[in-house]
C-alpha cells in the first residue's frame, strides 16, 4: 500500500511529462496567459530595453550633437544651455522609448508574438526536461529562453515612425528572454526522462498493488478506505512539495533575474500538476468516503443508516402525493445493485476519458454521480407486503 501511495503522485508527474510539456499544443495552452501576466510583461519590457540601449546611445548621440553645434561659434550662453539639457532630454528620450515598449507589451500584437516565440522554444523546453534532443538544441547552459527579436524590430519601427531617427542604428539582433533556468537542470533531465519512460505503466501499477492490496486483506472495505486516504494524502504532499521547491528554485536563480517573473513561470508550468493532482484527490476522497459509509458499525453506518432513511422519507412524501413509479420502481428497486455498478462503471470511464482531467472536473463527475444514485434511490418502490388471504365463509 505504501507502494502504491508512492506510485500516485509519480504518475501524476509521469502524465506532465509525458502528455503535456511534450505536447506542443498543451505546452501553448499553459504559457500562453502567461503574455498577459504583469511581472512578464515588466521583465520583457525591461529586458528589450536594455538590448535597445546597448546599441542606442542617447546621451552620446547628444554629445555630438552639442559639439557639432558647439563648433559654429554659437555663444558661449548658448552652448552651456544646450550641455545643460542634453541630461534632461536623454532622460525624456529614454521614458519615450520605454512607453513605446510598455505599449507594445501590453498589446494583442505582444501576446500573438509571445505563443509564436513559445512554439518555436517548445523543442528547446522538451530537450531541457527530457534530455531529448537532436543534437540542434544547446541544454548544457541550463536555461530555456524565447527568441524576442520581433518585439525589438517592431519597436525600432515605431520609433523611427515617431520621428526618432537615430532608432535606425539599432540593427538586427538574437535578443532573447529566459524562461527557464536551472543549474540542476541535469537531474531534472534524469527524472523526467525515467517518468516519461513509465508514464503508460505507472497508474496501472499503482492500481494493480491497491487491487492486491485489497484482495488479501482480512477487512477488504477498510483496505479501501486506508488506500483511499493514503493516494490522497501523497496527492496532498505533491502539493505541498510544489510549494517548498518554489522558493528554492527562485533563490537559485542569478541575480539579475526578475524573482516575480521566474516565479510566474513557474507557476504556470506546474499549474496542471496542481489540476491533475486535484482530480486524484477527489478521486481518492471519494472512494474513502464511500468505504467509510458502507462501515457495518460506527459512525460510518450511522451515517449512512441516516442517509438510507431519508432517502425513505423522501420516498414515501412523494407517494403521499400520488407520485408512484409503479413498476419501473419496482425495477429499480430488483436491480439496485447492478444498476448502481452501472451507473458508477459509465461514470468511471468517462471520467478516464478525459485527456486532462482536473479537480473541478472529478468533482463534477462524482456530485452527477451521487446524484443520479440518489434519484434512483428515491424513485425505487419500496416492497409491498402481501395482503393476508382472508378463507371465504361458506355459505
Amino acid at each position: 500500500m505504501a507502494l502504491a501511495a508512492l506510485l500516485a503522485p509519480l504518475s501524476v508527474l509521469s502524465n506532465w511529462a509525458s502528455g503535456q510539456i511534450q505536447d506542443t499544443d498543451r505546452y501553448l495552452a499553459t504559457v500562453a496567459p502567461l503574455a498577459n501576466d504583469p511581472d512578464i510583461q515588466e521583465a520583457v519590457a525591461t529586458r528589450m530595453e536594455q538590448i535597445i540601449f546597448s546599441y542606442l546611445d542617447i546621451e552620446a548621440a547628444l554629445d555630438e550633437v552639442v559639439g557639432a553645434l558647439a563648433a559654429v561659434d554659437l555663444p558661449e550662453n548658448a552652448v552651456a544651455t544646450l550641455d545643460a539639457m542634453s541630461g534632461p532630454l536623454a532622460a525624456s528620450i529614454q521614458g519615450f522609448v520605454r512607453e513605446r515598449i510598455d505599449v507594445l507589451v501590453q498589446s494583442d500584437a505582444f501576446e500573438q508574438a509571445w505563443v509564436e516565440a513559445n512554439r518555436t522554444a517548445h523543442e528547446e523546453l522538451v530537450g531541457a526536461l527530457t534530455g531529448k534532443t537532436d543534437g540542434a538544441v544547446d541544454v548544457d547552459r541550463g536555461t530555456v529562453s524565447v527568441n524576442i527579436a520581433t518585439l525589438i524590430n517592431a519597436v525600432k519601427e515605431q520609433l523611427v515612425d515617431a520621428g526618432l531617427g537615430i532608432a535606425d542604428r539599432i540593427p538586427e539582433v538574437a535578443a532573447t528572454f529566459t524562461i527557464l533556468e536551472s543549474k540542476d537542470l541535469a537531474n531534472v533531465q534524469r527524472l523526467l526522462g525515467f517518468l516519461d519512460d513509465l508514464s503508460y505503466w505507472l497508474p496501472v501499477i499503482g492500481l494493480v498493488l491497491i487491487g492486491i492490496a485489497v484482495a488479501i486483506a482480512r477487512d477488504r472495505r477498510r483496505m479501501v478506505l486506508v488506500s483511499g486516504l493514503a493516494v490522497a494524502g501523497s496527492m496532498l504532499l505533491l502539493g505541498a512539495t510544489l510549494n517548498v521547491i518554489r522558493p528554492f528554485y527562485l533563490d537559485a536563480l542569478p541575480a539579475d533575474s526578475s524573482a516575480a517573473a521566474a516565479g510566474a513561470v513557474y507557476d504556470q508550468i506546474v499549474s496542471f500538476i496542481r489540476l491533475a493532482l486535484r482530480g486524484v484527490l477527489v478521486v481518492a476522497l471519494t472512494v474513502a468516503i464511500v468505504a467509510w459509509f458502507s462501515a457495518t458499525r460506527g459512525a460510518g453506518a450511522a451515517a449512512r443508516g441516516a442517509l438510507v432513511g431519508g432517502i425513505g422519507h423522501l420516498r414515501r412524501g412523494t407517494a403521499r402525493t400520488g407520485l408512484r413509479t409503479g413498476r419501473f420502481g419496482a425495477a429499480l428497486a430488483s436491480y439496485r445493485g447492478p444498476i448502481t455498478v452501472a451507473v458508477v462503471g459509465l461514470a468511471a470511464v468517462g471520467y478516464l476519458m478525459q485527456d486532462h482531467p482536473t479537480g473541478g472536473t472529478a468533482l463534477t463527475f462524482v456530485l452527477v454521480t451521487a446524484a443520479v444514485l440518489l434519484v434512483l434511490a428515491v424513485l425505487a418502490a419500496e416492497p409491498q407486503p402481501e395482503e393476508p388471504v382472508v378463507p371465504t365463509p361458506p355459505a
